[in-house]
């Protein structure tokens, strides 16, 4: 029976109160796998945020932080590398805009516009593709594959804040072997992390020259000078140049210089000499003598402004300033004649070796040059530098392009020797002048 209280209510009979629930456990953060695992916020906040205002500097511990930052500097580098030549900060008031008011933006103009998204998401970008490699940012981690991809993408957006010298270096060392990373690779198989970074360094560094050449070549350009110099102290010291970046990646240089004489030749024309330094630098100069420069780099042979002579290893080249850089394949020196008033239009030696033509449309002369007959073999004077005289120059009527700013530019005339002492100006539209020395 039931008990009743005293409102005729029946109550249940007094049972023992049940044990309080156990406190709950604090969560585990389940950790995420060492791919996603990027990169912390301190590595984040104080190696590629470091410029920005004091509130914006709460570092947070939590997984999810570090994933909100790098979303963020993703995110602004797409936006950058895919829209910022064309995002500009509003225009405000003179009166109503103080510093810390600048707005931000991603173009590079003028009037004083604050552009500091271009400026630190440049420096965040960086940051991830040149960081050693360390447990919480791995060599080749989601994180800073995405960063070499953007660089790439976006590079005109980041040239103006960017050291190019040390991009590019990076971005040679992770292509550096990228042959042996890619020639075990089977069609329709993932590419493994170091195999896709190598892949993602390949394409960033052809974005970045066909983007802007001339960074490109006179920023490679000047790195090898540096290198050679330091070749050049001492026995010791060359043992170390062969061990660097620019050594190791000599075959991938070569490869986008290629790319560049295919898709821009203007460009290249007017760095002739740079790219030929470059050229010089990556392939062996006992393998240009043997094989000859044609079938060593075909690509560089289509330009009439450059020449080599079997019979005397060098290689001539014509440059912009009217002067020409005369390599020796042996000793990898160079000297520069200057000659013409006027960009080079061509070059060709003379099928003994004695004699050198130079033509410039520019200034409407072409000229011949007597080589030091020491070039040619003699004994104890095979290191000698060449010594030119011009011992004739003509006067030639202007060749008119087919089509002004057009490619054929590049190709208004060549020289073609049909005996040790003679030698045709061909035009592009079939025209000819007869020379001889």
């Amino acid at each position: 029976m039931k008990a009743r209280n005293e409102n005729g209510a029946g109550t249940a009979p007094e049972t023992a109160q049940p044990a309080p629930p156990p406190a709950e456990a604090p969560p585990i953060e389940t950790k995420a796998p060492e791919e996603e695992m990027d990169v912390t916020d301190d590595d984040i906040t104080a190696g590629c945020l470091s410029n920005l205002p004091p509130n914006a500097k709460k570092i947070c511990n939590s997984y999810e932080e570090r994933r909100k930052q790098a979303t963020a500097i993703v995110l602004l580098g797409v936006i950058g590398a895919e829209f910022g030549a064309e995002i500009e900060p509003p225009k405000l008031p003179s009166r109503a805009r103080t510093s810390t008011q600048a707005p931000d933006g991603f173009g590079l103009t003028t009037g004083g516009s604050n552009y500091s998204l271009a400026r630190h998401t440049c420096k965040a970008l960086t940051f991830l593709l040149l960081q050693p490699s360390s447990p919480k940012l791995p060599a080749h981690s989601t994180i800073r594959r995405t960063a070499i991809d953007l660089i790439g993408r976006g590079f005109t957006v980041w040239e103006p804040y960017m050291d190019v010298s040390a991009v590019l270096m990076g971005l040679l060392e992770l292509c550096a072997d990228a042959e042996k990373q890619l020639c075990n690779i089977s069609m329709g198989l993932p590419l493994s992390p170091a195999a896709d970074s190598a892949r993602s360094a390949r394409h960033a560094l052809s974005l970045i020259a066909t983007a802007r050449p001339p960074a490109f070549i006179t920023t490679i350009a000047r790195e090898v000078h540096r290198h050679t110099a330091m070749q050049s102290q001492g026995s010791q010291s060359q043992q170390n140049v062969h061990t660097t970046t620019l050594a190791r990646a000599k075959t991938e240089i070569l490869r986008v210089i290629e790319i560049l004489i295919e898709k821009m030749p203007s460009d290249v024309v007017d760095l002739l000499v740079e790219v030929m330094d470059i050229i010089m630098y990556c392939i062996e100069g006992s393998l240009v003598k043997k094989k000859g420069l044609s079938e060593c780099f075909p690509a560089i042979c289509r330009f009439y402004m450059v020449a080599y002579c079997d019979r005397s290893y060098r290689i001539a080249v014509g440059a912009r300033q009217g002067s020409v850089a005369l390599y020796d394949v042996r000793t990898g020196k160079c000297q520069h004649i200057h000659g013409h008033k006027g960009p080079i239009t061509a070059v060709s030696f003379a099928p003994d070796g004695r004699y050198l033509a130079t033509y410039s449309n520019a200034d409407s002369h072409i000229s011949f040059w007597q080589m030091n007959t020491s070039l040619l073999g003699s004994i104890g004077m095979l290191n000698s530098a060449p010594q030119l005289r011009c011992i004739k120059t003509y006067q030639v009527p202007p060749v008119q392009p087919a089509s002004p700013g057009s490619q054929n530019a590049l190709k208004l005339a060549r020289l073609i020797w049909t005996s040790n002492r003679n030698v045709i100006l061909m035009a592009h539209d079939g025209k000819e002048h007869r020379f001889m020395v």
